[in-house]
């Protein structure tokens, strides 16, 4: 059923509201007219290379004559070629944004026009459901890439383009299509009905976030730049860049239509999980991710954060000046290799802190069960706090694999690992505070406890910033002193310490954890208040108890 799309109920729905026979024709007859206009265009923008070509020739002689008969040689070949890559990145453009645009307001959609728990409550599997809408809603865009494929493929052949690389063209983009898709209805998933808005805004962003990884080519971990069809499809066209770069995996070049495919896959497969999981429940329920997926989740982020890294020595001399004698390893060497990912760990421990916060009545249902002797702290109802731990203690694994794959490219000693456990446990210490600071406001009677929580916090680091700012007018030294006790910003200087904190960044540490033993404690009152309130109801009333 899963795979017989066509006949899936909620894909036939979108079908027959979409494309009824008239609108069908219509498109079809207006795909047509644009892939003319379109080949006008190019066949101008051709025409006028040429002209500007015969002028300069006309001016100047030489090479310019030479240049001139070759472009008038190859004229209606470059036409077609222009053609034939003008369409196909209209189509990626076209299919990818507005697959996610409509993805993106599938489920808040439904909810806001009071619908969802209808669909809910049909036989449909959530797999299904999760097949019929990421295929479903954008059925008008995939319809239009269909009608454009003949013209694609006639001009691609006619340009001498091998229909492999149009088969290797169509499928990144209709990959391409199908990841943001998924990615739309996650997003769109965790909103409710008055967050449609928010959800549109999210879906552009995460678009732009996905058009603009083509940059991560020129970084220290350039096969995340895959995410990008432009890159891959930049690739199968033959454009050259000043700076030829391509997707690594552990330092092994592979071709970026096989690296984009990769990620997709596997990053789509963490979407098809979250969404099968919470697509059936009450939005109060959801919770992306069970306690073990998010563990394994950090895990396999950081290791392809290990996988995607490469070292080159272009980049490690990215910054030296006239006259530095200081070897690569100073400039980009195994300490700023473990820094940057302890930096994009923090986030996302903290994503995954977020995905893992406890809803308000398993909560209280776990606490029952503890007094009870029958739960523990590794319950999937119970804090996060313990997985977070769990999650810490892989990604520091991981890390410490990466540091030993890269030992020759990256020089490392005994120091640096004690020194990376240290920094792990302060990038930890902070993320559980926050983590635990924003389920304490789930527990409140706040509206929209997460985004307030999580807007709390920006507000603090914000104030932290600022603070650290003015002690910075009077002393270097007392403003990274204050930076070490608010902010895990001690972590960039642990090499000046070695394996040994310094003591603002002690102090630092010991106001986090007395932070968090309040926050539990208030976790704990709070539950146990409500626990109290519970037995008296039930006590007092005869039809409870």
């Amino acid at each position: 059923m899963i795979l017989r799309f066509w006949q899936n109920p909620e894909f036939v729905r979108h079908r027959r509201s979409e494309l009824r026979q008239k609108r069908a024709l219509t498109i079809v007859a207006l795909v047509i007219v644009i892939c003319a206009l379109v080949g006008l265009a190019c066949w101008n923008s051709n025409q006028d290379t040429l002209e500007a070509t015969r002028r300069l020739a006309a001016q100047f002689d030489g090479r310019w004559n030479q240049r001139l008969a070759e472009m008038e040689r190859r004229n209606l070949a470059e036409f077609w070629l222009l053609f034939y890559r003008t369409l196909m990145f209209i189509q990626a453009g076209a299919l990818t944004f507005w697959s996610l645009l409509s993805c993106a307001q599938s489920v808040s959609g439904e909810r806001e026009r009071k619908t969802w728990d209808f669909q809910r409550t049909t036989r449909l599997t959530p797999a299904e459901m999760m097949v019929g809408k990421v295929l479903g809603e954008p059925v008008l865009a995939y319809f239009i890439v269909l009608c454009c494929l003949p013209i694609a493929v006639i001009t691609g052949l006619t340009a001498g383009v091998s229909f492999y690389q149009i088969l290797s063209a169509y499928a990144l983009i209709i990959a391409s299509a199908l990841f943001v898709g998924l990615a739309g209805i996650w997003l769109s998933s965790l909103l409710e009905s008055r967050s449609r808005g928010i959800g549109i805004i999210g879906a552009l962003g995460l678009y732009a976030l996905v058009a603009f990884a083509y940059g991560f080519r020129d970084s220290n971990f350039p096969g995340f730049g895959a995410f990008s069809p432009l890159t891959g499809l930049f690739s199968l066209f033959g454009y050259q860049s000043d700076r030829p770069s391509a997707a690594r995996l552990f330092g092994r070049e592979i071709s970026w239509l096989t690296m984009s495919m990769l990620l997709y896959a596997t990053f789509g497969t963490w979407l098809v999980v979250m969404i099968t999981d919470n697509i059936k429940r009450d939005y109060d329920e959801v919770r992306p991710l069970s306690r073990w997926h998010a563990v394994a989740c950090a895990t396999f982020l950081n290791f392809m954060l290990c996988l995607a890294f490469y070292p080159s020595p272009e980049k490690m001399f990215l910054f030296r000046t006239a006259g530095d004698t200081r070897p690569p390893e100073r400039l980009f060497g195994a300490h700023n290799f473990a820094t940057t990912m302890l930096l994009i760990n923090g986030v996302v421990l903290f994503a995954v802190g977020l995905a893992t916060l406890t809803p308000h009545e398993h909560l209280k249902m776990w606490w029952r069960r503890r007094l009870e002797g029958r739960s523990n702290l590794l319950s999937e109802g119970g804090p996060p706090w313990p997985w977070l731990v769990l999650s810490a203690v892989a990604a520091y694994a991981v890390l410490a694999l990466g540091l030993f794959v890269w030992r020759k490219e990256l020089p490392i000693d005994a120091r640096l690992f004690m020194g990376t456990a240290v920094e792990s446990l302060v990038v930890c210490v902070f993320v559980t505070r926050d983590v635990l600071f924003v389920q304490w406001c789930r527990l409140t009677r706040l509206r929209s406890p997460i985004i307030k929580g999580f807007l709390y916090l920006c507000l603090y680091y914000a104030a932290s910033a600022i603070v650290v700012g003015m002690f910075a007018f009077s002393s270097y030294a007392q403003s990274q002193q204050v930076l070490n006790i608010l902010t895990p910003g001690c972590i960039f200087a642990i090499q000046e310490y070695g394996p040994v904190l310094s003591g603002s960044a002690l102090v630092g540490i010991a106001l986090q954890l007395i932070i968090i033993g309040i926050l539990l404690r208030a976790i704990a009152v709070g539950l146990r208040l409500f626990s109290t309130i519970r037995e008296v109801a039930v006590g007092g009333c005869p039809s409870l108890s």
